[in-house]
């Protein structure tokens, strides 16, 4: 049997379809593990790692005093299995294969997972020949092709991969730990450092302090209109940037009539087609389309492993000769690029352009097979796909080509010029609309000839800081300084805003962000600077090359985490005050309005909100949405009305939800609950938060005596507006219960989200749960709801209601569940059969169910059902089940026949249709049941 692993089980499922050719795929799946079978192979996906490095047992104990952070760097380390259930199934067909063939990613992650797979199956099959399959994309021909050459592993690239793993680890478990329990951090607030991210954060750092030292100069540009023809021209002074006042002053006064054209220079200009794409390269391209570094990557990889794009993690940027551009152009010759295929045809250049970067394990980026939007799915993977082909169009279109036209004048004795431009070959730039160039015609000009001058003008202008890093610019200077991979560059900046370090995009510190590399720059420099990184990423590259072992460049690792310690360690009190004292500004927002003490932002597990510092004291709070929907940052804007610093959500991969001024939105999102109050104004809302009542819950609360003296109201108005918030709050709980019920029950789809159908439903006057159980489905159609999901969704509701009702009225839940199951959550049909049809449905015994359809009939005010006694039912059912099956037996008893001697006496024909059996099968039965009797 021949195995094929591939690292994940997308890859696996098109592996098996391309080399499964017409015989049928068998496919088995297992929660996470699933498998293809096809004549002799197995085809099974990984999930990327499956095993993860670890240290030995005790070292996981942050508070350890025999396992101090330091002891982390020299300790032992381990690989624990991370997707058990997939280990077993690969070591079990393992074990009986004759070929194994590694086909995972074809980079140092991939060829690390390989080497994991190795040594998993090595251990279940020691002898088994294990090979390994490289493509760089995902169609028939590179699989086929891939599988057939397939080689060995390369040890030296898996070993520098693991390298990398156990060094990450080492200093971020170490570097973390001793910086959290140095700033005394818990668990949900822990200050985390890393090799690759420390130095990279330490640049945004930098840039900002860049941006606050810088001073603006003043400038002056000047410029001038004149018209030639009737068209209008604007030239500006060849001096460029006037730093001295003066003289720019000097030079406007200066710039007088007559205005002569001194020199009229024309020119050719060819416009080069960009080079192929490579990760970087695509990161930029899919910023400047709105996408972030990190969710490019993301549907990049959907892609590929949907077979679209070839890998998307390469450094290439030049395509080899074995890619044969006029089959890969001819691919896109039908279908949604038809136009700009037959554009490229037309004006396709002799050898693709290429950069820099050429490497031997991956191709560029570019589009393996032609797909629509519909097969793509989502607009952003779109967007990128069609970014994606459309650079590969450009890089084989000839270059685009201008003339150029300059103009030099003489504004009295001041040196003016004009620039113009206009294509003569739009090449590349005909199908490529990611990078414009704008024309500029100009009118003829003839040497020596005088032109008016219609207005001058001197705009004075300021220097400007230097721009913040854009998630693309800091990921093409992390490339230049040698920080990080292609493949952990957008990771790095996911993991430095997910810990809170950062925010927006252009990026800037946070104040936590701030604080651990200032304080670290103070301490020990060494972590936050790229050198260090850049040269283990070097020796890295040694390993793979075969010039380094592993533990050699492990060894040199620990040397010098060691050295940081050794500075840490010395520090260790100053750092923690100092962490300490810049860290707790991050939390604090402003003055509680109710005591003036300081505001923090707290956190309980996912739970945060606004709290006063002065709690118990003062219990002022209000909340915020759990962290599942991001963590709460304090930001620099403060309310003007209250003195609060805004907070923004950040999630990661997910823009910044602007929550703003705390308080301001904690009393606008009170304050349609309070109008609900029949008694309640615009005005009366303004009273209750000038005294700082801003909820229901909070007015209920004061009660009637402090409420009045509060307002100035009588104790019955007072007692009036309670009653009134309580109401308010049942309704608003009621509607709360109605949202929760349609989100388990209604699937979202586009402009129709749980939201909306829940406010349709309350327009509707469908206010809960109850409600909609009584509602007619035919009315929930304006909720954009289909005929089908209406029913359901009433149907459902009216099952809820029911069994609320039925442990309301006293049946217990496990016997309820029992009930529900058969299908009595209705309490009218609950009492309505007969207990004998309900124990054989249920399994519970005649004796319970008679005592809780009495509890039911008696909250119905309904007469009780026949009771039996369970000697009775038991007696008479006895010589029925010999005869008959349950199927039989059941409805019989439902309707009141559980012995042979009802059986006997009920009409055949009206117990037919009652029960749905046909009427012979019951004449047959009771001709078996009138036997019984006569014996």
């Amino acid at each position: 049997m021949h195995l094929i692993i591939a690292e994940k089980n997308i890859v696996a499922e098109r592996i098996a379809a391309f080399l499964a050719g017409k015989a049928k795929v068998q496919v088995t799946r297992d929660g996470a593990a699933a498998h293809y079978v096809f004549d002799d192979t197995v085809v099974m996906g990984l999930r990327g790692h499956v095993v993860e490095v670890d240290f030995v047992e005790g070292y996981n104990n942050w508070r350890s005093v025999e396992h101090p952070p330091r002891s982390l760097i020299n300790a032992d380390i381990v690989k624990k299995p991370t997707e058990k259930k997939i280990v077993g199934l690969m070591q079990k067909f393992g074990k009986k294969a004759t070929r194994v063939t590694i086909a995972t990613d074809y980079d140092t992650e991939g060829e690390l997972i390989g080497k994991e797979a190795f040594e998993l199956i090595r251990a279940a099959n020691p002898k088994v020949p294990i090979d390994r399959a490289r493509f760089s994309a995902i169609t028939k021909d590179e699989i086929v092709k891939s599988i057939k050459e397939a080689t060995s592993l390369d040890f030296n690239l898996a070993s520098a991969g693991e390298s990398r793993q156990i060094i990450d680890l080492v200093w971020g478990a170490s570097l973390t730990r001793f910086l959290s329990i140095t700033a005394h951090r818990g668990a949900d607030s822990i200050l985390s450092v890393g090799r690759v991210q420390s130095p990279t954060l330490a640049m945004i750092v930098d840039r900002e302090r860049e941006i606050e030292a810088f001073v603006p100069t003043k400038y002056w540009m000047l410029s001038l209109a004149t018209e030639k023809s009737g068209i209008g021209v604007e030239a500006r002074h060849v001096h460029g940037r006037f730093t001295d006042s003066a003289e720019a002053k000097a030079a406007y006064d200066a710039t007088v009539e007559p205005l002569r054209v001194t020199d009229v220079i024309t020119g050719h200009k060819v416009d080069r087609a960009p080079t192929p794409l490579d990760t970087t390269a695509l990161i930029v391209g899919a910023s400047r389309l709105g996408i972030s570094a990190s969710y490019a990557m993301n549907r990049a990889e959907d892609l590929y492993m949907r077979g679209f794009i070839s890998y998307p993690r390469t450094d290439n940027t030049a395509y080899p000769k074995s890619l044969k551009i006029s089959e890969q152009l001819a691919i896109f010759a039908h279908g949604a690029f038809s136009k700009e295929a037959g554009y490229v045809k037309d004006h396709l250049r002799s050898v693709p352009t290429r950069g820099k970067k050429e490497t031997t394990d991956h191709p560029p980026i570019y589009p393996t097979s032609l797909a629509n939007r519909e097969e793509i799915g989502d607009d952003v993977s779109w967007k990128l796909y069609e970014f994606i082909v459309r650079r590969f169009f450009a890089t084989i279109c000839i270059d685009a080509e201008w003339e150029t036209m300059k103009v030099n004048l003489l504004a009295g004795s001041e040196p003016y010029t004009i620039t113009g431009g206009r294509i003569l070959e739009a090449g590349w730039r005909g199908i490529y609309p990611y990078s414009k160039a704008e024309e500029n015609l100009l009118p003829a000009f003839t040497l020596g000839e005088t032109l008016p001058l219609l207005a001058k003008t001197s705009d004075e202008k300021e220097t400007q800081p230097p721009a913040r890093y854009s998630q693309s610019r800091l990921i093409q200077r992390m490339e230049e300084l040698g920080l990080g991979t292609k493949s952990t560059r957008h990771e790095v900046i996911s993991k430095l805003s997910g810990r809170k370090y950062i925010e927006g995009n252009p990026m800037k510190p946070t104040i936590v962000g701030r604080a651990v590399t200032e304080s670290l720059e103070e301490f020990a420099g060494t972590i936050t600077e790229p050198t260090m990184t850049k040269t283990l990423e070097e020796h890295m590259g040694d390993i793979a090359a075969g010039t380094k072992t592993i533990n050699a460049v492990l060894s040199e690792s620990r040397k010098m985490l060691t050295g940081i310690f050794d500075d840490l360690e010395k520090n260790e009190a100053a750092i923690g005050r100092d962490l300490m004292e810049r860290t707790r500004e991050e939390q604090t927002i402003g003055p509680c309005p109710v005591c003036g003490k300081p505001l923090r932002i707290k956190r309980v597990g996912s739970s945060q909100f606004i709290g006063c510092s002065g709690y118990p004291d003062c219990t002022f709070n209000t909340g915020l949405p759990p962290a599942t929907w991001g963590n709460a940052i304090k930001m620099d804007e403060v309310c003007g009305i209250h003195g609060l610093n805004h907070v923004q959500l950040l999630r990661k991969g997910a823009p910044a939800w602007k929550i703003g001024c705390p308080l301001c939105s904690h009393i606008k999102s009170n304050t349609e609950s309070f109008l609900l109050m029949p008694g309640m104004t615009a005005e009366g809302v303004q009273k209750l938060n000038a005294v700082h009542i801003y909820t229901l819950s909070e007015l209920i609360s004061r009660g009637p005596e402090e409420l009045s003296k509060s307002l100035g109201l009588s104790k019955s108005e007072a007692e009036k507006l309670i009653r009134e918030a309580g109401s308010v709050l049942a309704l608003l709980k009621k509607r709360t219960e109605l949202k929760k019920f349609v989100s388990s029950h209604v699937a979202p789809k586009r402009g129709r989200g749980h939201s909306k159908v829940s406010a349709a439903l309350i327009s509707l006057g469908v206010v809960d749960v109850e409600a909609l159980s009584r509602a007619d489905p035919k009315d929930l159609l304006e909720t954009k709801l289909s005929e089908a999901e209406a029913a359901s969704l009433v149907a459902e509701a009216k099952s809820m209601v029911n069994i609320s009702r039925m442990k309301e009225y006293g049946v217990p839940a496990i016997t309820l569940k029992k009930y529900v199951n058969a299908g009595f959550d209705d309490p009218e049909k609950f009492i309505s059969v007969h207990p004998a049809g309900l124990s054989l449905a249920t399994g519970v015994s005649v004796t319970t169910i008679c005592n809780h359809q009495k509890l039911v009939a008696e909250k119905l005010c309904r007469p009780c059902p026949e009771k039996i006694s369970k000697a009775a039912f038991e007696e008479g059912i006895a010589p029925l089940r010999k005869k008959a099956e349950p199927e039989l037996l059941t409805p019989l008893a439902l309707a009141g026949v559980y012995s042979p001697d009802l059986l006997v006496k009920a009409d055949a024909k009206t117990l037919a249709k009652v029960t749905g059996i046909d009427e012979k099968q019951i004449v047959n039965l009771q001709k078996y049941a009138q036997k019984v009797l006569e014996k």
